[in-house]
């Protein structure tokens, strides 16, 4: 009986530290808004984005292993581009880090500075460098934070 008894609290305390942990969770989650304008045609994540002025939202949780980024063009056009791997181990200003390629490029990273993370994603399979291959010339194109 005790054993029973003893079992129904452990549950129950692990239900409590389960529920604080997600309302942390939750108290951490922040959204983040910015602007940024692409002189060039770019490939993010799975999206193909013309040259022109964005808009994009970020809802972030801290300990989060995955977001998805919200980006809307001039036509009111709406991309959502997963964010696999975070990071906030960064320096220097909010900024789109695009890997360029002939006409266009590949977004590499997204760096948010006032939130305090980086987003970085791996290039695509198809574009994997290899051995012998010129460099790769990486462009840094600002982004503009939104106040609060």
């Amino acid at each position: 009986m005790n054993t029973n008894r003893n079992l129904k609290l452990v549950k129950l305390a692990v239900l409590a530290m389960l529920t604080a942990c997600m309302g942390a969770s939750l108290a951490n989650a922040k959204t983040v808004q910015g602007s940024f304008t692409l002189p060039f045609e770019v490939r993010w994540g799975q999206a193909v984005l013309p040259p022109g002025n964005y808009s994009f939202t970020l809802n972030s949780s801290a300990g989060s292993v995955a977001s998805a980024v919200i980006v809307r063009g001039e036509d009111d056009a709406t991309s959502i581009i997963l964010s696999p791997m975070h990071d906030s181990c960064f320096s220097g200003k909010s900024a789109l880090i695009v890997e360029r390629e002939g006409e266009g490029g590949t977004v590499r990273s997204l760096r948010l500075v006032e939130a305090g993370l980086v987003i970085n994603y791996p290039a695509p399979k198809a574009k994997r460098q290899v051995l012998a291959q010129a460099p790769k010339l990486i462009q840094s194109l600002p982004v503009l934070m939104a106040q609060k």
